[in-house]
């Protein structure tokens, strides 16, 4: 009798596993079975590497006036009056409002220290502006703003106004570069370069300086000369290949 109870026990046991088995394939996903692997691929990761040299057509620039007085107030009220006269010059050449923006603005004693106690000498008051001007009419620009005042002229920089189409091209560059050196480390491997895995991106902007000098006898009205250099756009992108 004990016997043939254990014989029925376990035969509902192992209903229960083969029912429960049954129950769990139902519920699989459709498909499931027929899913790739793909963590098993042989894949390759590089680098490549877009360069593309452009002029640029932007010029930044601090332009500013330092004045000096016996008191504050009068070196404020000089430096107010001439940093008007040289707004009013940038917006006459053509700058708008928006590509004129204060950078600086200071009034601080000023000592003469030759003995051996430091001797007030006035006041000090700065003003500086950050312009945007277009490369060709920097140098122009420049000396009409020297005309009305401005004696602290620093900080000259450069830049693209629409870099989107040498970004472009250093974005194909940097892609025909990483797949040739996919293929040049598969070929010394006897394998062969699949599909793109993975592709993410780098944009590098390297600036080569340009330069700005001003000769006290330059002729009248011929401008400043400016050199911009040149500017190039890089981009790197690492590739992960499937190698055959």
């Amino acid at each position: 009798m004990n016997t043939r109870n254990s014989i029925i026990g376990w035969s509902l046991a192992l209903l229960l596993i083969v029912g429960f088995g049954i129950a769990s394939l139902v519920i699989l996903p459709r498909g499931s079975a027929a899913q790739t692997d793909t963590s098993n691929r042989k894949r390759i990761s590089v680098t490549g590497r877009g360069e593309v040299k452009v002029t640029p057509d932007i010029a930044y620039v601090t332009i500013g006036v330092n004045t000096n007085a016996a008191d504050a107030k009068s070196a404020l009220n000089d430096n107010n009056a001439k940093m008007n006269a040289l707004i009013e010059q940038l917006k006459a050449a053509g700058i708008a409002e928006a590509d004129i923006q204060t950078t600086n603005l200071n009034i601080s004693p000023s000592y003469d220290y030759s003995g051996n106690t430091p001797v007030l000498k006035g006041y000090d008051a700065i003003n500086s502006v950050r312009v945007k001007v277009s490369v060709s009419a920097a140098g122009g620009l420049l000396d009409k703003v020297v005309e009305v005042g401005a004696n602290n002229i620093s900080g000259l920089s450069f830049d693209v106004a629409d870099p989107a189409t040498s970004l472009e091209a250093a974005r194909q560059a940097a892609i025909k570069d990483a797949q040739l050196r996919a293929e040049q480390y598969a070929a010394v491997s006897n394998a062969q370069v699949g599909e793109v895995l993975v592709i993410s991106e780098t944009v590098t902007p390297v600036t080569y300086p340009g330069s700005f000098e001003q000769s006290r006898d330059m002729a009248a009205g011929s401008g400043a000369p400016i050199q911009p250099g040149q500017q190039s756009q890089v981009i790197e992108v690492q590739v992960i290949f499937e190698l055959k």
